[in-house]
């Protein structure tokens, strides 16, 4: 045994048997706009027709730790598993979603108009939680899908014309 094969270790080269040849050719041809899912497709049917993990990776320019990472993924959860799952990602929002709703209600329940500096204020003086501008803007028109509306002068009747 050479030390090259006591580091690398050795791999599963085989494919569990979730679909049938032709049906990863069928899959390949509608996921064709979705690059990525594209990519590890072609990797799985290349090691499905016989070719090794290394080769496959090498043939799409990927290294072959990726490769057997997407076979595993593969082996373990079907075609679902090449899809990437972005839900994890990211900074925990520190409202959480019940505060978020009763934010929205609060400002769109009133007749008041709130702009961003209202609503900054809003939520330090509510839930003790510090944000810039640029974040309270995030939230109102991203996460509670609120339009931002300037404040201006509102007559109560037209001026007259001099």
């Amino acid at each position: 045994m050479s030390y090259r094969y006591i580091l690398m270790g050795k791999f599963n080269n085989k494919i569990e048997k979730h679909l049938e040849l032709s049906e990863i050719a069928d899959i390949l041809k509608e996921y064709r706009e979705y690059y990525n899912v594209y990519r590890r497709l072609l990797v799985i049917h290349m090691v499905a027709n016989g070719e090794s993990i290394a080769k496959a990776s090498k043939n799409i320019n990927i290294s072959r730790k990726t490769g057997e990472r997407w076979v595993k993924q593969y082996n373990e959860n079907g075609v679902d598993g090449l899809f990437s799952n972005y839900s994890n990602c990211g900074r925990k929002s520190y409202l959480n979603d019940q505060q978020l709703k009763e934010l929205k209600k609060i400002i769109t329940g009133n007749e008041e108009k709130y702009n961003l500096k209202d609503v900054r204020n809003l939520i330090e003086e509510k839930y003790g939680i510090t944000y810039s501008e640029k974040q309270v803007w995030v939230i109102t028109r991203q996460k509670l899908n609120l339009n931002y509306e300037k404040p201006f002068i509102q007559y109560k009747t037209h001026p007259e014309k001099t």
